[in-house]
């Protein structure tokens, strides 16, 4: 994995490990070692899958898209109410 997921898994493990030891210590008294460590495990678990699934989707996107230049920005430019289109509107108006 990058630096920069090893960064974000990381530091989102740090912080919630930080949040149960403080939650745990005012609202019982004591801190189960057990469950903070276990959370945070969990939290950089799922911190990393999210990394991967958003630069894999990135990776994914920037493959598949056309590549868009002066020459063709207008086939891949969706034309909309104002821009002189007439794209999906009826000749004959039914409201009156």
């Amino acid at each position: 994995m990058e630096p920069r997921g090893i960064a974000e898994a990381g530091g989102a493990a740090l912080v919630s490990g930080v949040l149960a030891i403080a939650g745990l210590w005012l609202a019982v008294g004591y801190i189960d070692w057990v469950l903070v460590i276990g959370l945070a495990a969990g939290v950089a678990i799922a911190a990393a899958a999210n990394y991967r699934a958003r630069t894999g989707h990135a990776d994914a996107v920037a493959t598949e898209a056309p590549e868009v230049t002066a020459d063709n920005f207008e086939e891949y430019t969706p034309i909309k109410a104002g821009d002189g289109g007439t794209e999906g509107l009826d000749d004959e108006s039914e409201t009156e």
